[in-house]
């Protein structure tokens, strides 16, 4: 279903109420976010859960797209649901879709939102993380959602050459091959390396557009230079010479993490109480 037809769908009933959502999930049993026919995607457990509630059917409507494996705490949906504003009671919602979905998927956040808002098409930036485990022994509890690398990596340079991202450039030589036609001009605000305890490193990367494996792209061509295959200098050259060949290998898809999504202050989207709250314990 192209977006077209996604909005002209939720827009179908006019006693409808927009609802903007928070969802994380763990990736690593999932095709994707984005639905694909016979397979488990984020997508398609969100609208069984949303449609089964609402018994109705619901689009449900994403940010962007994460590959299979990648994981989110920041992902944004939103669908309409089929109730005036008076009538939702957004922590019952919230509660009834957690029992619903499958333990790796749930919603964190949700928020009545005009009709204006539109999870995609309103989205201003993206932030990523992708996450390292850089010692000599692999771990036990961070196998899903670090990428283990047991060989010093030289930090120094890594974040040398992260600097050199900042800015607006063609990240043509950061894009998978089989990729979309979309442009390859991003506006990067951040990208810098953490050094955490116990080996654990950080990447974080925030823009305003990212080219399909941008980030994977930019991590394998960063632990390339860790390592002394290539200098920091390399990212300079693949920015002004859009050419695939001139960066690293795509880093695996588990290490990698939708962290958040920015959207317009009008919105104000997710910045204070949204939902309505249970019961306490002793009024029960």
């Amino acid at each position: 279903m192209s977006d077209t037809e996604q909005i002209c769908q939720s827009n179908d009933h006019e006693n409808t109420t927009r609802i903007a959502m928070r969802v994380e999930y763990n990736g690593k049993q999932f095709c994707g976010s984005q639905f694909q026919l016979g397979v488990a995607t984020i997508q398609s457990e969100m609208e069984k859960a949303v449609s089964t509630l609402a018994r109705r059917q619901v689009t449900c409507i994403f940010s962007g797209r994460t590959d299979s494996g990648v994981h989110s705490s920041g992902q944004v949906v939103h669908c309409d649901w089929p109730d005036r504003e008076d009538q939702i009671d957004l922590w019952r919602i919230i509660w009834s879709l957690n029992g619903i979905l499958p333990q790796a998927i749930s919603i964190a956040q949700a928020q009545i939102v005009p009709k204006t808002f539109h999870a995609r098409f309103s989205a201003e930036a993206r932030q990523y993380v992708y996450r390292i485990l850089n010692r000599p022994q692999r771990s036990a509890l961070l196998r899903d959602t670090h990428y283990f690398i047991s060989y010093e990596l030289d930090l120094e340079k890594m974040q040398q050459a992260a600097a050199y991202l900042v800015g607006s450039h063609d990240f043509k030589s950061f894009k998978s091959r089989n990729s979309d036609t979309t442009t390859t001009i991003c506006q990067v605000m951040r990208a810098e390396i953490l050094k955490l305890p116990e080996g654990r490193l950080e990447f974080w990367i925030r823009a305003n557009h990212f080219v399909y494996n941008m980030v994977r792209i930019i991590v394998g061509t960063l632990v390339e230079i860790g390592v002394g295959k290539s200098q920091p200098e390399c990212i300079i050259q693949a920015l002004n010479e859009p050419n695939r060949a001139l960066t690293g290998p795509t880093a695996p898809s588990w290490g990698l993490s939708l962290e958040s999504v920015e959207y317009p202050e009008a919105y104000r989207l997710f910045t204070g109480k949204q939902e309505s709250q249970p019961l306490s314990h002793s009024a029960r």
